[in-house]
């Protein structure tokens, strides 16, 4: 039945209220239950890591958050007791992230640049629920928008940027998922003052070898595991 019902809302959305979609994807999003909450199993490998290493709180911080139990790497952690920082270009899903989570995280909205600056940038929306398609690249928003034959508007927002953010608190994981800008942020991280545990990115080709990956290894960050399009790297001097 709620196979049935997704397909059902699939053939609709296009011509429902926008108000209408955001809510009925979020009650789909939250009724998951679930050993996974991502997309392709990446938080029960980021779970048992840390089980494994017998940590069982800490921070982490969130680049392109989505939805505070749907697709989300961190929902396992929330419920351990972790805090963290959510990061997103879009009011809704940080609202849902203050209501969800309360005090336990802090929400920006802000796009991550790898340098500061207080000029606001473009960002390129899609005109769906919970699109997971956002960017702040003018060529993939173009480039999507013909793949998938919908249109995207463009709102200006602050950016922030992300070694800024890691002078907030010690981070134990950092999760990226900024639709085809992953790799930039991980580039600007500097890591002669930050170490997290275990950095997770996305990449479109993940198996081939990339100055992403060089720049990692380099800094004393080994692979943990490669699920989907998700890359998880530890440190090295860390058993695992």
């Amino acid at each position: 039945m709620r196979k049935f019902l997704l397909f059902l809302y699939r053939v609709i959305k296009k011509i429902l209220p926008a108000k209408l979609n955001f809510l009925i994807w979020d009650m789909y999003l939250s009724s998951l239950n679930k050993k996974s909450f991502s997309q392709y199993g990446e938080d029960l490998m980021i779970n048992n890591y840390f089980d494994h290493k017998n940590f069982h709180k800490g921070n982490y911080l969130d680049i392109g958050c989505y939805h505070p139990k749907g697709i989300s790497n961190t929902h396992l952690l929330h419920q351990k007791g972790w805090t963290g920082i959510v990061i997103d270009i879009d009011d809704y899903k940080l609202n849902l992230f203050k209501r969800r989570r309360g005090s336990s995280v802090e929400c920006i909205k802000a796009a991550i640049s790898n340098e500061a600056s207080s000029e606001k940038v473009p960002v390129y929306k899609f005109n769906q629920p919970f699109s997971p398609y956002d960017t702040l690249s003018k060529e993939i928003a173009k480039m999507r928008s013909q793949e998938i034959n919908l249109s995207y508007t463009t709102e200006l927002i602050d950016q922030i940027d992300i070694n800024s953010v890691l002078e907030k608190k010690r981070f134990d994981i950092i999760n990226i998922d900024v639709e085809g800008l992953d790799e930039v942020i991980v580039n600007s991280i500097n890591f002669e003052k930050f170490q997290p545990e275990m950095i997770v990115y996305e990449s479109f080709d993940p198996f081939s070898p990339s100055k992403t990956k060089d720049i990692l290894e380099s800094n004393g960050y080994k692979l943990l595991f490669i699920s989907g399009g998700s890359l998880g790297f530890i440190k090295k001097n860390v058993s695992s």
